[in-house]
């Protein structure tokens, strides 16, 4: 059965010039991730924020028997290294169909410069977790305590001059890749 909201992000994500993979199951989600990440890394480093479904999904081990280093938010270094960082790896709390849009949440543990700072963004979505309208969304904020920040991201970065000229990846992300978990 085909699920109309999942249908929709879908749509609305691409449109918003986002790469989307899957729905995958958590195994297939976990090597596509990693593979992702480490080709848009090229070399450089992976920005990874402290969360509990990078290693549910085995992802510090995945990338690393890719060769890819990985920037944590309590490495000392952070605050100078997340600017030279090529790859922020996220997860996004909740999607929105209507907007194809991402909703992240940070803390000290997973700042918001993970998911806006490095040229590649690769975000992981449960397809659970995706809602129909950005009133939903908030719905489901208000329910529990906010984050220190809370971040929506629909697609790469955009910025338009006076003449309406867009242009993408200039304040932040040229590439988001979403990868769609299924769950």
């Amino acid at each position: 059965m085909v699920n109309p909201v999942l249908q929709r992000f879908l749509a609305a994500a691409r449109d918003n010039r986002c790469t989307v993979h899957g729905p995958l199951a958590p195994p297939a989600a976990g090597t596509t991730i990693a593979s992702v990440a480490s080709e848009r890394a090229d070399g450089g480093e992976v920005a990874v924020g402290d969360d509990p479904l990078l290693d549910e999904l085995a992802i510090p081990d995945l990338l690393a028997a890719r060769g890819a280093t990985m920037l944590r938010p309590t490495d000392p270094t952070w605050s100078t290294r997340i600017a030279r960082a090529t790859v922020g790896l996220t997860s996004a709390r909740l999607g929105v169909a209507d907007t194809g849009s991402l909703l992240l949440g940070s803390s000290a543990g997973s700042p918001r410069a993970t998911g806006l700072l490095p040229p590649a963004h690769v975000c992981i979505l449960r397809t659970g977790a995706i809602v129909a309208e950005v009133a939903d969304a908030l719905e489901i904020l208000a329910r529990d305590p906010l984050p220190s920040a809370v971040t929506w991201i629909g697609g790469p970065s955009r910025t338009g001059d006076i003449e309406f000229r867009i242009t993408f990846g200039v304040h932040g992300p040229k590439t988001v890749d979403v990868v769609l978990i299924d769950g």
